[in-house]
């Protein structure tokens, strides 16, 4: 893949802005971008065993007709993947990328997309054309080596990132990332950490400081680490939350299991994973 921002669409309402976010995210990195259709197995095929249900006579009959139909379904799915691909090339191109890879697999998502070998980063929707936030999603991000960036259904060229801080060695690492990022530079940065201690924050403050870097900090107290971040988000005009996926302490935690659903079903915002 080269090193290659890749864009994951579907048709579904998120992925103009998933192409739109891919762009922006291609041009502040200067790396390539690659847009990925894949075509999921049905588990409902039209071909089944329906001997429980008529004689065998008519089942023989019938097979042939519906491995037809289930070939012919086939087929269609795979065009409208690839007009899909051709549409979403279209407005990257009226954007003006005009060097766009066009990718189309088969078999499950979150397999696929762990198996790409060299991606800088992933771009993803928030919502599937079939499937909604849930084990889906969370699969994929555990499973994806690259940043994770899962987007709404609008777009916002970010201009004010949100770093969540939680004062682990994991959460060290990340932000001195983010102090290096040509995706992230010029940007507003606001340190935030919920239910922490100030001298954590000052931590995070000396990194950011060593960079060269002016930020806002806040410690948020908070009984929900979602409520307190989305509430801090919403409130200060943030573009872009960025998060370590897995932490070792509270975020650990909160970012495996339900809490990872309830973050990006609640969250109106991009959100930036980091392993």
């Amino acid at each position: 893949m080269n090193n290659t921002v890749v864009a994951c669409v579907d048709g579904s309402p998120s992925t103009g802005p998933v192409c739109d976010y891919a762009a922006w995210a291609a041009a502040g990195l200067s790396a390539p971008l690659s847009l990925l259709h894949v075509l999921e197995k049905d588990g409902h095929p039209a071909v089944s065993d329906l001997s429980g249900s008529i004689g065998i006579d008519s089942k023989e009959l019938l097979t042939e007709e519906l491995v037809r139909v289930e070939g012919e379904r086939s087929r269609l799915l795979m065009a409208q993947g690839k007009a899909i691909l051709a549409g979403c090339a279209e407005r990257l191109s009226r954007a003006g990328v005009t060097e766009v890879r066009q990718l189309q697999m088969h078999g499950a998502l979150d397999e696929i997309l762990a198996g790409l070998d060299d991606v800088r980063l992933m771009v993803l929707g928030r919502l599937g054309s079939e499937h909604t936030v849930g084990s889906q999603l969370e699969s994929v991000i555990r499973l994806q080596k690259a940043p994770v960036l899962v987007v709404p259904e609008t777009f916002s060229a970010p201009s004010r990132v949100l770093f969540a801080w939680d004062g682990s060695e994991a959460s060290r690492r990340n932000l001195t990332r983010l102090t290096v990022s040509p995706l992230l530079r010029g940007l507003t940065c606001d340190v935030v950490m919920v239910n922490g201690d100030d001298a954590s924050l000052q931590d995070a403050q000396q990194i950011l400081k060593a960079a060269g870097i002016d930020a806002e900090s806040r410690l948020i107290e908070d009984e929900s680490v979602t409520r307190g971040l989305c509430g801090y988000a919403e409130e200060n005009g943030t573009d872009l939350i960025v998060m370590g996926a897995w932490g070792h302490s509270r975020l650990r935690r909160f970012f495996i299991g339900s809490h990872t659903t309830t973050m990006l079903a609640e969250s109106r915002h991009p959100l930036l994973m980091l392993r």
